[in-house]
């Protein structure tokens, strides 16, 4: 049965590009380091909580009139061609999954209407994110996380110094006006795009939401919103 495939916001369907047969899709993998301790049998593993890419092989087909076979071949190539997008799937709505890389094999003609590839995605980390995760929440609407360690961004809207904090875990920031701090890419910079890493001070990993109860606090007069990233196995 052929699946529908969303890519970068644009259906397969939109370009008449469809999987030929539901993908497998790897268990998400949690990176350990082994250590060897001497005079130990076995070994020990420690982890610190970020997970591996994993990859997403998917079988396409198209069809359609035979002046058009290359034509389609060429629309698939640059539905396929950006990275850091996400990847969506038509029978798991509410769910995506990021994107780093995609890799295409050779397109088999095997009529003169119909074309076969593959292609290989290779995710970030190999978690599924939430739609609703990419909605902008107050402090007071975080208070929990039943899913993975996410990396939320902050908007901060206000003049002056001001202090976050999840958990006790501060993160001060000089705002002029605006401020958006990303804590996935480590980055501050105001709605223009202008870069303002020099107007924050402490680290990034203090706000980012590790699982269970969650405590987010901002100096008085601040306006801040949460997009919280939600991620889960």
């Amino acid at each position: 049965m052929y699946q529908d495939i969303e890519y970068d916001g644009i259906k397969g369907s939109n370009l008449k590009i469809y999987a030929r047969e539901r993908p497998s899709i790897p268990a998400a993998r949690v990176r350990r380091e082994q250590i060897i301790i001497p005079g130990r049998d076995g070994a020990v593993y420690e982890s610190d909580g970020t997970f591996e890419p994993t990859e997403i092989e998917i079988q396409f087909n198209y069809i359609g009139e035979e002046r058009e076979w290359g034509k389609r071949w060429r629309a698939a190539q640059r539905w396929l061609a950006k990275d850091n997008a996400k990847l969506r799937f038509s029978d798991d709505d509410g769910y995506f999954l990021w994107i780093s890389n995609v890799s295409l094999e050779a397109n088999e003609r095997t009529t003169a209407r119909i074309g076969n590839f593959s292609a290989v995605f290779t995710t970030k980390d190999g978690l599924y994110y939430l739609n609703s995760g990419l909605r902008e929440h107050t402090p007071e609407e975080i208070k929990w996380n039943p899913y993975e360690r996410s990396n939320p961004v902050f908007r901060v809207i206000g003049e002056g110094m001001c202090t976050l904090a999840v958990n006790g875990r501060k993160m001060t920031a000089n705002v002029g006006q605006n401020l958006t701090i990303d804590t996935e890419r480590m980055l501050a910079y105001r709605e223009d795009g202008s870069l303002q890493n020099t107007a924050v001070s402490g680290n990034y990993e203090n706000l980012r939401l590790e699982k269970g109860e969650i405590k987010i606090e901002t100096t008085k007069g601040f306006d801040v919103k949460v997009i919280p990233n939600w991620r889960c196995i």
